[in-house]
């Protein structure tokens, strides 16, 4: 485990060490399940709201991803919107005409893994060559 210096108030001390003598619980253990609690909501608060903000993109462009042939179609009706696909760690990142990414693929519900198996072979060379000149 990393160990990490806080800084807190004197007031915020005080509280916790009110808590840790009452529910017999020592500061650390208080500080890191009020964290984990924290960085869950706010996970899900970001979900929530990228849900919320994709949801027209994804309505544009589910029609098109659903119909396409193959990696060059998918990039073909993508350019029709202004996006492209581009590779990505292990999936796709939607990008705009200028380069800039959007968001992935799994976001829009079109996972990397799905489009191999319809497809036959992965985001290839040739597929990301051809993204690159539209």
């Amino acid at each position: 485990m990393k160990q990490i210096v806080l800084g807190l108030p004197p007031e915020l001390v005080d509280a916790l060490e009110h808590l840790g003598g009452r529910d017999d619980a020592a500061i650390g253990d208080i500080l890191r399940n009020a964290l984990r609690h924290d960085l869950r909501r706010r996970l899900r608060t970001k979900a929530v709201k990228t849900d919320k903000a994709l949801a027209p993109l994804r309505a544009q462009l589910s029609d098109d991803l659903t119909a396409a042939d193959d990696w060059n179609d998918v990039q073909i009706r993508l350019r029709k919107h202004g996006y492209r696909f581009v590779k990505s760690g292990g999936g796709l990142t939607l990008a705009d005409r200028s380069g800039k990414e959007i968001c992935s693929a799994a976001d829009l519900g079109f996972r990397h893994a799905k489009f191999i198996r319809r497809f036959g072979i992965p985001f290839s060379h040739m597929a990301t060559s051809f993204a690159r000149a539209v």
